[in-house]
C-alpha cells in the first residue's frame, strides 16, 4: 500500500511540473498567433494612422503579424466595446484616444465601460492642440480673445470637429477657466479639422482649438493663421515663438490634447503585457517610429504602465471636473 501511494504521488508530481512547463512554455512563446490592434476609427484617422505606425514599428519584436482593425462607431465606443468584450489573453489590445479613453467615459454616463476597465501598457504620442484665429482677428493673445468673449457673451463663435471632441472640451475649458458658461461662446461643429481651419480662414468662425497636424502649413510665414497658445507643456520645436496655455496665463488648458495609447484587456498573461512593455520601450528609441510620429503633427511620448496610467486618469478628472461645472454630463 504504501509503495502504491508513493508512486501516485511521484506521478502526481511529474504531472503537475509538467503542467507548469507547459504553461511557462505557452507564455513564454507568445505570440503564437496574429495580435489583433482594434482602431475605434475610421481607416485613415489619426488613430488609423497612429496605430498602423506602432504596429510596424514593433512588428520586429513578435513572431507574429500584428493586424490593425478598424471598429469605427459612436466616437470610438463601438471598438472600445468590441475590445472590452474580447477573451483577455493578450491577441487583442485597443489603440486608444483622448476621446474614447477618458472624454467619453468622463462625460459620458450611458456606456458600458470605464477608463480603468483596461490596462494602459504606453502612452505612445501627444497631439498638440492650437488656439488659432485669422490673421486679420484683433487678438494678438489669447487673454486677447477671452476678454472679448466675456465681454460679448454668446457672440463669438469657434469650430469643432463635434460635440464633445478634445477641440469642443479645449474651448469650453478656456471658458471655464475665466469663469464663464458653456454658452458664452457658440460651438459649430464641422466633419473634420480641415473643414474647421477653413471657415477660420473664410471668417465664418472666429477661433478653434485644432490640431497642429490641421494647422501647420498656415502658421508658417505667410500663412493666414495666427497662433494665441498652444496646450503642451512645452513650446513647439517648429513653432517656439507661440507660448504654451500656461505662459499664456491659462494653466487649465495644459494637457488638454489629443493622444493615442495602448491598452491591454484586464487579467491578459503577465508575459503578454512584459513583452508590449519592452516593444514600446524599443519603438521610443527607433527613428523610424519617430520620424513617422512627428510627420503626422505628433509628439513623441512613449511612457511606462505607471506613468501613463496617472496621466490617463488626471485627463478623466480634468474632464470630470469640466463637466460638473459646465453641465456637460451625458446621463
Amino acid at each position: 500500500m504504501r509503495r502504491y501511494f508513493r508512486i501516485a504521488t511521484l506521478a502526481l508530481t511529474v504531472a503537475t511540473l509538467f503542467s507548469w512547463g507547459v504553461t511557462a512554455s505557452a507564455e513564454t512563446a507568445y505570440p503564437r498567433s496574429p495580435i489583433s490592434l482594434i482602431c475605434p476609427f475610421g481607416a485613415g484617422g489619426a488613430g488609423d494612422v497612429a496605430a498602423r505606425v506602432l504596429a510596424s514599428a514593433v512588428k520586429k519584436d513578435f513572431s507574429q503579424p500584428i493586424m490593425v482593425v478598424n471598429k469605427p462607431g459612436a466616437a470610438g465606443v463601438v471598438g472600445t466595446m468590441t475590445a472590452k468584450m474580447s477573451k483577455p489573453d493578450g491577441y487583442t489590445l485597443l489603440a486608444g484616444r483622448v476621446a474614447n479613453n477618458a472624454i467619453i467615459p468622463a462625460l459620458n454616463k450611458t456606456i458600458k465601460y470605464k477608463w480603468d476597465d483596461f490596462i494602459c501598457i504606453g502612452l505612445l504620442d501627444l497631439n498638440p492642440l492650437v488656439f488659432v484665429v485669422h490673421k486679420d482677428a484683433p487678438y494678438k493673445t489669447l487673454k486677447e480673445l477671452a476678454d472679448d468673449i466675456k465681454a460679448n457673451p454668446g457672440k463669438i463663435s469657434f469650430s469643432t470637429a463635434g460635440a464633445l471632441n478634445i477641440q469642443e472640451v479645449a474651448a469650453y475649458m478656456l471658458l471655464y477657466s475665466v469663469g464663464m458658461d458653456k454658452n458664452d461662446a457658440v460651438s459649430v461643429p464641422f466633419p473634420s479639422d480641415a473643414a474647421g481651419k477653413n471657415a477660420i480662414l473664410g471668417k465664418h468662425v472666429v477661433f478653434g482649438a485644432l490640431n497642429l497636424s490641421a494647422v501647420q502649413d498656415q502658421l508658417q510665414e505667410g500663412g493666414n493663421l495666427r497662433a494665441l497658445a498652444v496646450t503642451t507643456p512645452e513650446r513647439l520645436k517648429n513653432f517656439p515663438d507661440v507660448p504654451t496655455a500656461r505662459e499664456a496665463g491659462f494653466p487649465k488648458l495644459e494637457n488638454i490634447l489629443g493622444w493615442n495609447a495602448l491598452f491591454g484587456l484586464k487579467g491578459m498573461p503577465q508575459a503578454a503585457l512584459d513583452k508590449w512593455v519592452a516593444a514600446l520601450q524599443h519603438a521610443k528609441i527607433d527613428p523610424e517610429w519617430i520620424s513617422h510620429t512627428e510627420n503626422m503633427g505628433s509628439i513623441p511620448r512613449i511612457l511606462t504602465p505607471e506613468e501613463t496610467r496617472a496621466f490617463v486618469k488626471e485627463q478623466v478628472e480634468k474632464f470630470e471636473a469640466l463637466g460638473a461645472s459646465m453641465e456637460l454630463f451625458i446621463r
